[in-house]
């Protein structure tokens, strides 16, 4: 699988198969409404307050127009005694008319600009609320799928959904009062008339309730497959993986595996809309009926002159005010239900165990020495140790290289080493101490690393350099103070990338990568060094290369190793390589095999020994050496 830097699989869906009982329900609802109120408890009262309002708004607008219309009848009959008297009256009603809808017009302008800025509060909360309880997380959980996606499906479903269950509920309690209030001023037109209006309405919220949750649970059965296509499009329109997409012609296959996909849910949807237009014709159907049974009712009493034209006129503006009410007040509780679900992803998340790495009693001072105590580790979700009873110690002082092939355990021991992860068995001692009784935090304050997938961050230089330690300060607004600035330049220095910065447009406040404007990509080794000098910048005791020079030329990478050496001096250096010019610095080699360790010694001593790290050694100067005039002779003799 091609898998470019920064490209990774869209999230999976959290299994919704198992239906969510009710106490949950009503547990994550009573939740999600206590979120709204802790974001802003002023917006929250008010579109609560503005709500009771305009549910009284349609009753007071039914009665008034009544009123008008029997008003304009009398004026027609000649029923006032002058035509002043008439329009006098008919006047006074509009007014108040007129009134009530400007009303209704503000309240739903104070509602819409209320609401709009409750949920960006909202989202405000609850984005700080997941991005705190990421970083509350274990480094495993972030490699566990099922963990990580619950993160993602947090952080990209939520959306508007707090919100969305709150107005629902609103709109629920709104719904009521104006479906009471209207249907108490059309009692006076029949007893059967209001019920027949409100079985005309069922039918279609049933049927658009059960296809909108068969929709939902649609798309969480596809949701899988959704993920595959998308990163298939990721892949397609990804700057990195473009490259041997070209190389190797295979866009046109990975076209055809995004339509199959495609074409695997468009069956389905078919199907569903299908069915979904025969039920809506069918209840559609049963809804004319009804009403035109309440039609009939009302005509019959108008005919026995039981009636007034107001009356009827009431009749026709409360049949839609009452349909309307009514589907709003079914189709609500499914909307809440279906927010809820979505919500569930947000508390499945908030929910996730941490196990408590981060704390514990604070280190302090500088780490003078490590020792890994017969270290056995196993990731979670797997089932097999990666490391077998390792043990070692490395000092103050010391360099300690690790040597293996791939896949050996050696950055699962660095992992391990900067607290990223606990022993499954075994100890890891620091300064003689076990360092589970200390928060990791604190540990990794003494400690500064360079992995080999180290980040590449879209900031400037500056930023991406003084991240390295946030505590010394950062640059704001383009400024750094001047000791920021200094120490900044220095770390640049050192890792050798003054010399290309310097010749960007904004020196050290040039912006890095491509998502900005006026961002510079930077080579592989470029990006090295500059994570290099995030180390330097970090400083600490314990010095920790992960393959630090894999993306650097020859004569870079005899530069850096210059660098370390000196910045090793006094603390505690370990280092990751596959380059022997590299791990030669070391004064200590501990070689891995399949997770154990299988030699140690010095870079001589190990060559005597002529076993892994001497065939390694052998081969990779074979590799640089073949076709210079050197002997297959001399080099399986190096020592000599």
């Amino acid at each position: 699988m091609i898998e470019a830097r920064g490209v990774r699989p869209p999230p999976k869906a959290p299994d919704t198969s198992t239906p969510i009982s009710l106490r949950q329900q009503l547990r994550d609802l009573r939740a999600t409404l206590g979120l709204v109120l802790s974001a802003s408890r002023a917006s929250t009262v008010g579109l609560v307050a503005l709500s009771v309002v305009q549910a009284l708004m349609p009753a007071a607008n039914l009665w008034v127009a009544k009123l008008l219309l029997d008003a304009v009848a009398a004026a027609i009959g000649g029923e006032f005694g002058s035509p002043a008297e008439a329009l006098s009256r008919m006047l006074t009603l509009l007014l108040i008319q007129v009134g009530l809808t400007a009303v209704t017009s503000a309240l739903g302008t104070f509602q819409r600009s209320t609401q709009e800025l409750l949920g960006d509060s909202l989202q405000n909360r609850i984005s700080r609320l997941i991005l705190a309880k990421a970083s509350q997380l274990e480094m495993a959980q972030f490699e566990d799928p099922k963990s990580y996606d619950a993160l993602q499906n947090a952080y990209r479903e939520v959306g508007s959904r707090p919100l969305g269950v709150f107005t629902q509920v609103v709109s629920l309690g709104q719904s009521l009062l104006t479906l009471g209030s209207v249907s108490a001023i059309m009692l006076q037109l029949g007893w059967a008339v209001v019920p027949l209006v409100l079985v005309a309405s069922v039918p279609s919220v049933i049927a658009s309730s059960r296809f909108g949750t068969e929709g939902y649970r649609m798309l969480r059965r596809f949701a899988e497959d959704a993920r595959r296509q998308n990163y298939l499009g990721s892949l397609l329109t990804n700057d990195q993986a473009v490259k041997e997409i070209r190389l190797f012609d295979f866009g046109g296959y990975l076209m055809e595996r995004w339509q199959e996909y495609y074409l695997k849910f468009r069956a389905q949807l078919v199907s569903m809309i299908r069915r979904r237009s025969g039920w809506g014709l069918a209840t559609s159907l049963f809804s004319t009926g009804m009403v035109g049974t309440a039609t009939y009712l009302v005509l019959r009493r108008a005919a026995a002159g039981l009636l007034t034209v107001g009356d009827f006129g009431m009749f026709i503006q409360g049949i839609s005010q009452l349909q309307s009410q009514f589907g709003n007040l079914l189709s609500g509780f499914s909307g809440i239900y279906q927010n809820l679900l979505y919500m569930r992803n947000l508390f499945e998340f908030l929910e996730l165990p941490t196990s408590g790495a981060e704390a514990g009693e604070e280190w302090s001072g500088p780490i003078t020495e490590i020792e890994f105590r017969d270290v056995s580790f196993r990731y979670p979700l797997t089932e097999s140790d990666v490391l077998h009873g390792v043990s070692f110690v490395v000092r103050k002082g010391e360099t300690l290289a690790l040597v293996g092939e791939n896949g050996a355990g050696k950055s699962t021991i660095v992992k391990l080493m900067t607290a990223l992860y606990r022993p499954s068995r075994g100890q890891i001692l620091v300064n003689g101490q076990d360092s589970a009784r200390f928060s990791a935090a604190s540990l990794r304050a003494e400690m500064s690393t360079v992995f080999q997938d180290f980040g590449q961050y879209q900031m400037t230089v500056r930023e991406n350099i003084a991240i390295g330690k946030v505590a010394r300060g950062m640059p704001r607004g383009g400024e750094a103070a001047p000791e920021l600035d200094e120490a900044v330049r220095t770390a640049g220095e050192r890792a050798g990338a003054d010399g290309f910065v310097s010749k960007l447009p904004a020196g050290y406040d040039n912006m890095l990568g491509r998502w900005f404007e006026g961002g510079r990509q930077l080579s592989g080794g470029q990006w090295q060094r500059i994570a290099l000098a995030r180390l330097y910048y970090r400083g600490g005791s314990v010095l920790i290369f992960d393959e630090p020079t894999s993306a650097l030329d020859a004569d870079a990478e005899f530069e850096v190793i210059e660098t370390l050496r000196a910045q090793a001096r006094g603390r505690i250096a370990v280092v990751v390589s596959h380059r022997f010019s590299t791990v030669r610095l070391a004064e200590r080699i501990i070689v891995l095999t399949a997770g154990h360790v299988t030699e140690r010694g010095t870079h001589e001593e190990l060559l005597r020994l002529g076993g892994t790290y001497a065939r390694m050694f052998t081969r990779q100067a074979r590799g640089y050496l073949d076709g210079y005039g050197t002997t297959a002779a001399e080099v399986d003799d190096p020592v000599a």
